[in-house]
């Protein structure tokens, strides 16, 4: 018996040489699963070549057992990978359904304009150019704060945030003093049928009338000294002859049309060093909240902000944006919060800037060096394969590729863009010699563009 028993060594069969695609019909059920036919088409997984659709807004869908948790991205990689390529494409796609609206933070250009200009002109977009200096100057767009838009609860927060970035930490006296301003602004203002201003603040920050706290009242003196700190960093914002001036001192600048399908705000001439970002940061989120943002209605808004660091690395800016994300899935708003690296944010010190990450259930990848790759792979629970294509920027991870992470699922995606795309989406036009190759084709406008809705 022991003699017809083979040994281990004569059970072995010598290896088949084969191709892969032969080889692929041996396994059929490795590859992954699809998402959701629905939706955009990016491009193609690059390993098994199919088809890769993405919609923030179909994946979330309640009634799918593996819905995405929320519409909110995030965005990471180094500069010239195709950041800039996916964000606009994936626009001028989703604005091919009807219900699709997007507000555009602008960060990044040249030759004083955005990098968004050339898509905005071709569908007949003036971008809103945000400047600060002379407001009389040309073109200089002013959004206030106490825009009547923005409920007086949240024009409180604003104000507080505002003079946060300015001066720091307030104390309980000083917000004390700024509620006691900002009631007698808006009383004023209401007075004098007009709408109320940081200037009507700041004179009532300098001039205190005596009010109450609980059963005591809190004399003129005692307010002017408790706001003193706040009048000051207002003063950088309404005195025309200081460097803030002409951005918030006065009323929103009329004709910046909320209801259009695709609005840009260009922030190229603003300085990206200083106060001058996050102060608007501060002051437009509510802002698009509460003007562009109509709960109740089938809209389906997308809010992409460039160099979102502005936003992650400052607390009192992240504390509006947080409740803007978490209320996100209520308002029909998917947040894309697009950056570098994950290391040009203090999260340690902005803690609801940690929790805006966390509400993103999308993540793109792109190439990153080894170490901002491992940490960005061990905070987002990469697998190890997906670590090692981030590194790879010279094949895997080459220009137009990137990791998704949609939910549980990992892939490697190639980004596919049309001619008329390609050239509209162009960023490297200053330091390439293909001229020729990187002009606007003259085959049309890629969509038309109707009123959010219509």
């Amino acid at each position: 018996m022991l003699e017809l028993l083979r040994t281990q060594p004569q059970t072995r069969r010598r290896a088949i040489h084969t191709t892969t695609t032969n080889a692929c019909g041996l396994y059929p059920a490795v590859g992954s699963a699809a998402m959701d036919p629905r939706g955009v088409l990016i491009g193609r997984e690059a390993y098994s070549g199919r088809a890769y659709v993405y919609d923030p807004f179909i994946l979330y869908d309640p009634d799918r057992r593996d819905r995405l948790p929320s519409g909110h991205v995030l965005v990471l990689g180094k500069s010239g990978f195709g950041k800039s390529s996916l964000e606009k494409t994936y626009v001028l796609r989703q604005l091919r359904f009807r219900n699709r609206s997007f507000a555009i933070l602008d960060a990044q250009g040249e030759d004083g304009v955005g990098e968004w200009d050339s898509i905005a002109r071709r569908l007949g977009i003036t971008p809103v150019r945000l400047t600060y200096g002379d407001p009389g100057a040309r073109g200089a767009v002013r959004i206030n704060p106490l825009d009547p838009r923005i409920p007086v609860e949240h024009q409180f927060k604003v104000l507080c945030s505002m003079l946060e970035i300015l001066d720091g930490t307030l104390s309980s006296q000083t917000k004390k003093a700024v509620s006691v301003a900002h009631i007698a602004a808006c009383t004023t203002a209401a007075r004098e049928h007009r709408v109320a201003t940081l200037s009507d603040v700041f004179a009532a920050l300098t001039a205190p009338r005596p009010a109450h706290l609980g059963e005591q009242m809190v004399t003129s003196e005692d307010l002017l000294a408790w706001g003193q700190p706040a009048a000051l960093a207002l003063d950088e914002l309404c005195n025309p002859d200081r460097d803030l001036s002409g951005m918030f001192d006065g009323p929103t600048t009329e004709g910046i049309d909320l209801d259009a399908r695709l609005i840009v705000f260009d922030l190229t001439r603003l300085p990206r060093e200083g106060p001058s970002m996050p102060l608007l940061m501060s002051v437009i989120g509510p802002w698009l909240r509460f003007g562009w943002i109509r709960p109740g209605d089938d809209i389906k808004r997308s809010l992409i902000v460039e160099e979102a660091w502005h936003i992650l690395s400052h607390r009192p800016v992240a504390r509006l944006f947080e409740e803007l994300v978490r209320y996100g899935r209520r308002l029909g708003l998917s947040f894309w919060a697009v950056l570098h690296h994950l290391h040009d944010l203090r999260l340690d010190e902005a803690p609801e800037a940690l929790a805006i990450l966390k509400l993103t259930a999308t993540r793109i990848i792109y190439h990153q060096d080894r170490e901002e790759a491992q940490a960005t792979a061990d905070y987002l629970g990469l697998p190890r394969w997906a670590l090692k294509a981030i590194v790879d920027g010279a094949s895997v991870c080459s220009p137009g590729r990137a990791v998704w992470q949609v939910g549980g699922r990992v892939n490697l995606v190639e980004h596919i863009r049309s001619r008329t795309e390609a050239a509209l989406t162009n960023t490297n036009r200053r330091m390439t010699d293909r001229t020729a190759e990187t002009s606007t084709p003259t085959d049309g406008v890629p969509i038309r563009l109707s009123k959010a809705g219509g």
